[in-house]
């Protein structure tokens, strides 16, 4: 569970954790920001308490500046504008001071509030106007007017509301942030779970489902779990059978094989004659015989039956002497089988299902390689894993055939030659030890010849 936790938590984006997450995230966040922008851009100031304080008093504080600029007073004096804000005198004859043009905004505003006595606030077409405020400039009463246009408005109130509100964005920020982990948490974990017994089914184990906590939710995943559930179980009975068909048949094979191997030596001792007939006979009886016999060792290989122990192996002196004994018989062919290097590697396993498996690949190469050719064979370490590799120089095999090549029974007449006459299970033997080790199999074209490379774990545990 903490392995599935910490590579939910995988950065970088490659993680469909942090992709949710940040989508839930960000689409909040900029919920929010919008939210106050259309907050700022549309609410009329005057329905703030706050804002209308803010707004009377930098008014009135003008004003003071104003009656204090004042000494020396003349009509063509311009006035100072304050940063965020612009101010329009008007005369008692209503008239603007100092500006040639006043916007239709602050026209508006003072037509309206010209005879007010207290300032008022005017929204109109995105422009705040605050005023009149009266200003006695030489016993004169003059209006003065603050205005606030919307970008200065809404760079205003998003100011304000960090400045004085900025444990309230943090909380927001936080609980939206905590929400977003739960939302993408609540997806990702159940997708992990399926992927995590997915993987388990492909490497073999059959008894793998998906946990109760998936299949009782209410929702697309939890339907996809059941779905997934139902097809591991048709599929483990459907492998089942087939593997309990294959150790049943030959079984049964086994007692007419005995009846008819009497019956041979019966029929030598009333026909001496027939000699010829018998020999054939008793061939095809061994080949049967050979063939029941590797059925009966793959279906135990493949379930994992075996009286052997599990032992520390050389594998560098296991493929030695393994390469010391197919290089004898490949010579009566005009053939060698050479190990091209073997680094000193120790493994947990069970030595006769690994000489088995290594074995299978050198024979099969040893079959294929061409007259005047050689096997090259290779054990290095890599990481923490042995490697082998088994060469031949032979024709190969075709490219869409290389994921069939260890299924039981597959073979490639048409390429490999008059040699490929097997039974098609030494590679399928080869692939159940190696996978009962925690390995892997595969082979490959390699131009001319084909290449098996088996990856063993050097540090495998053994499940009880």
């Amino acid at each position: 569970m903490k392995a599935q936790i910490h590579k939910m938590l995988a950065w970088p984006f490659r993680s469909l954790f942090w992709k949710l997450f940040l989508w839930f995230w960000l689409t909040m966040v900029s919920m929010m920001v919008a939210l106050v922008v259309a907050v700022a851009i549309t609410v009329d100031p005057a329905d703030f308490l706050s804002e209308r304080r803010a707004l009377f008093r930098e008014l009135e504080v003008a004003s003071r500046q104003v009656e204090r600029m004042a000494s020396g007073w003349s009509t063509n004096l311009t006035i100072r504008q304050l940063p965020g804000s612009y101010y329009y005198l008007f005369g008692p004859n209503g008239e603007p001071v100092g500006r040639p043009v006043v916007p239709s905004e602050v026209q508006f505003a003072y037509n309206k509030t010209r005879d007010r006595r207290e300032p008022v606030i005017t929204f109109r077409s995105g422009v705040v106007v605050v005023g009149p405020r009266k200003v006695w400039i030489d016993r004169t009463p003059f209006d003065l007017y603050l205005t606030k246009e919307m970008p200065r408005l809404v760079h205003w109130r998003v100011k304000k509301v960090f400045a004085q509100q900025w444990h309230l964005v943090i909380i927001a920020l936080g609980v939206s942030f905590l929400l977003s982990i739960m939302l993408a948490r609540y997806l990702v974990v159940p997708i992990r779970q399926l992927q995590g017994t997915s993987r388990r089914l492909a490497q073999g184990d059959l008894t793998a489902r998906v946990a109760q906590v998936v299949r009782d939710r209410g929702d697309e995943l939890g339907e996809f779990g059941r779905d997934f559930n139902h097809m591991a179980e048709q599929l483990e009975s459907l492998i089942n059978d087939k593997e309990r068909l294959l150790r049943d048949v030959s079984h049964e094979l086994r007692s007419p094989l005995t009846r008819l191997q009497l019956s041979l030596a019966l029929a030598r001792r009333k026909s001496p004659d027939a000699e010829s007939e018998h020999g054939r006979i008793e061939r095809e009886i061994e080949r049967l015989d050979q063939m029941i016999g590797e059925i009966i060792r793959f279906s135990r290989i493949q379930n994992g039956v075996t009286d052997l122990a599990w032992e520390s192996v050389p594998l560098h002196a296991l493929i030695e002497g393994i390469v010391d004994d197919a290089d004898f018989e490949a010579q009566a062919q005009d053939k060698s089988v050479v190990a091209t290097e073997l680094q000193d590697i120790e493994i947990n396993g069970i030595k006769d299902w690994l000489g088995s498996a290594i074995e299978n690949m050198v024979r099969n190469a040893i079959r294929f390689t061409p007259q005047g050719s050689r096997v090259e064979v290779a054990l290095k370490k890599h990481k923490r894993y042995a490697i082998v590799t088994v060469r031949d120089f032979g024709p190969g095999i075709p490219e869409d055939a290389l994921d069939s090549l260890f299924e039981p029974f597959f073979r490639v007449d048409d390429t490999r030659g008059k040699e490929n006459d097997g039974f098609g299970l030494g590679t399928s033997i080869a692939m159940g030890a190696v996978k009962n080790h925690g390995g892997t199999i595969t082979a490959r074209n390699v131009h001319p010849g084909l290449e098996v490379t088996i990856c063993l774990p050097l540090n495998h545990k053994v499940v009880a």
